[in-house]
């Protein structure tokens, strides 16, 4: 029945010569979006998806639907008929992470799900409290191997994104990772309090922290300085080569989902993401607007997984 329904809506969705899209869409998209409301992925989201139905012409409709870790609302997607009124919008976690901590999934993130374009890179930061007097990666790489066992890495969990970015940078930089694990957002605060000493986290959450004087960032985790904090070095150019770790938001589809749809999906919003306006908003979020291929986009969705999975095993993480 899927493949009848992927067929039928191919015939739908090209011309006569086969490349221009025609009557699509003719009625709202659900974007399912496997976290609650207010999300990072569902505030990110909404903007940009506000931005593109304006040029769609149609509505895009967020469906959250949050539990075990974005599993549920990445499961129901899987099962969405692959007709092109079905989007999910992600966070590189969903697809790039949880499959390595989870033994089961009713669902499998790489073949299940086609990638129809990326709209934010998520730089992260190598922070530190305040009172560190580090002011470089190579002064911080020093005070830590000064005192190894008394220096303290936080993280937003076992197998969150800042968990495993703290494993790969004290990896990369021959330190050792005293983890100490957090629920979410209190990682940053324990980091403004002194109660641990540094974390790798998205740079997004630590620039709150940064503006009342508590956190330090020394430099951000991406193949290049961010457009955010383009003052602040790259971890790499800082004295850990190698370094490359952020996180990012997307657009995926169902397998199946015809080709013209996802081309034209990812053109309209790759339009959307050159807006002024809306690279202003992201700009204030302190996140960077990214756009792309859906080609550019699946690899690096690949290239991520398979670097997880290595950093997984590294951290010790034995899948639930």
């Amino acid at each position: 029945m899927k493949r009848w329904w992927t067929l039928m809506s191919i015939l739908a969705c090209i011309s006569a010569d086969g490349a221009e899209l025609i009557d699509y869409p003719t009625r709202p998209v659900r974007v399912i979006i496997p976290q609650g409301p207010g999300a990072t992925t569902d505030l990110l989201g909404r903007i940009v998806f506000t931005h593109t139905a304006e040029r769609l012409g149609k509505p895009l409709v967020v469906d959250n639907r949050s539990g075990a870790g974005g599993t549920l609302g990445m499961e129901i997607a899987s099962r969405a008929r692959p007709d092109g009124y079905t989007l999910v919008g992600v966070a590189a976690s969903m697809l790039v992470i949880t499959p390595h901590i989870y033994r089961k999934l009713a669902y499998d993130p790489l073949r299940d799900f086609v990638p129809v374009g990326v709209f934010v890179l998520a730089q992260t930061a190598l922070c530190v409290n305040n009172n560190v007097p580090a002011r470089t990666v190579r002064e911080f790489v020093d005070f830590v191997k000064a005192k190894p066992a008394q220096i303290l890495m936080g993280s937003a969990g076992v197998g969150a994104t800042s968990h495993l970015g703290g494993i790969l940078f004290a990896t990369l930089a021959g330190i050792p990772a005293n983890h100490v694990p957090y629920k979410g957002g209190a990682s940053m605060v324990a980091v403004s309090l002194g109660e641990v000493h540094w974390t790798v986290a998205p740079l997004s959450a630590a620039m709150p922290h940064v503006k009342v004087g508590r956190v330090r960032c020394l430099a951000t985790g991406g193949d290049k300085r961010s457009i955010v904090t383009p003052d602040l070095p790259t971890i790499a150019e800082s004295g850990v080569p190698g370094f490359r770790y952020y996180g990012w938001n997307g657009v995926i589809a169902p397998r199946g989902t015809p080709t013209p749809i996802i081309a034209k999906v990812n053109r309209v919003m790759n339009e959307a993401l050159g807006s002024a306006e809306l690279r202003k908003h992201f700009f204030q979020l302190g996140e960077e607007p990214a756009s792309g291929s859906p080609e550019d986009f699946g690899r690096l969705i690949r290239d991520d997984y398979e670097q997880m999975g290595k950093l997984v095993k590294i951290a010790g993480i034995t899948p639930e």
